[in-house]
């Protein structure tokens, strides 16, 4: 057996299983086991130790894609194990790497009004509002229909079918979100998308731009449109569309806790809502939080005199 064809039934049993659900996770678990098959000679399977999953680590020097690297390389051998095709896991032998907080940038809230104000079309403001007032991702802004609005009255439906993992989940649609939602149902078609493809009309020179309702628009079109919102906004950093869900993962974490934020965001582990998508205190926060707090050891409105003894043999004037 070689490695490439245990890679792809070990592929095939995940997605039986319901352990990928995107054609994104799987490209990842693929192209982390085809670096490990390419530094093995693709051999057999039954062959490979320790030192080889080692040298497959060493292809990446951030310990957070070595960590990830060889998560998806334990899961392959494990499952080669309850396959019955070798006896030992050589990944589960080599040391975990110590993983470094992800650092990433978060929109202050001067920030997320600059980004509202600056949407001019009914395009931008759907793509831009329901980012920060709802927390859809990329891939859910492009599955997005009609339907998904007229599911369940004040709440934003984000079906199996386009969520993240394929857990399905409703979101509570909130003030700011009202208007758009308005247009939304006023204007777009049963079966039309939200955001839908665009092609250029006329000549080669001409920027008119012609929707395709019943097409969802490509990944790069809502990257380019988030980016330009939020450079006409006069924000300097890089500004995509995941910053937008960040930013509404913070905003609901502090209002309505951890638990609500997980919910809404669809994340399987709380972990993931914790340690990536909220950020720390702010200073304002944590000057109001601390506000009452007291020890109860006040030093006193006064200082007492402290009598001062006169050196021995001297009298006080």
């Amino acid at each position: 057996m070689r490695l490439t064809t245990a890679i792809d039934e070990f592929l095939a049993d995940k997605r039986s299983a319901g352990q990928i659900n995107s054609a994104r996770t799987e490209a990842s678990y693929r192209s982390r086991l085809e670096c490990h098959a390419e530094d093995v000679g693709d051999r057999d399977p039954r062959t490979t130790n320790r030192d080889d999953v080692k040298r497959t680590l060493r292809r990446w020097e951030h310990p957070n894609t070595q960590a990830n690297a060889r998560a998806i390389l334990v899961s392959f051998y494990r499952w080669a194990v309850e396959e019955g095709i070798r006896k030992d896991n050589p990944a589960e032998q080599t040391r975990r790497p110590k993983k470094r907080p992800p650092s990433v940038y978060r929109l202050r809230r001067e920030e997320v009004v600059a980004i509202m104000h600056a949407a001019l079309t009914d395009r931008e403001r759907r793509v831009v509002y329901i980012g920060l007032c709802a927390g859809l991702r990329n891939q859910e802004l492009r599955g997005l229909q009609r339907r998904h609005f007229a599911q369940q009255a004040g709440a934003l439906w984000v079906s199996a079918d386009i969520a993240k993992g394929g857990r399905e989940r409703f979101v509570p649609v909130l003030p700011e979100l009202e208007p758009i939602v308005v247009e939304i149902l006023r204007r777009v078609g049963v079966n039309e998308y939200v955001i839908p493809a665009q092609r250029s009309v006329g000549g080669k020179h001409q920027t008119l731009m012609r929707e395709l309702p019943d097409r969802p628009c490509s990944p790069q079109a809502i990257w380019r449109l988030v980016g330009v919102v939020a450079k006409r906004a006069g924000i300097e950093a890089h500004v995509h569309p995941h910053l937008l869900c960040h930013a509404f993962g913070d905003h609901v974490t502090r209002q309505a806790g951890i638990r609500a934020a997980q919910a809404v965001l669809g994340h399987a582990s709380i972990d993931t809502t914790a340690g990536t998508y909220t950020g720390a205190p702010t200073l304002d926060e944590l000057t109001a939080a601390l506000a009452f707090f007291r020890y109860g050891g006040y030093p006193p409105a006064s200082t007492p005199e402290i009598p001062v003894e006169a050196p021995s043999g001297l009298e006080p004037e």
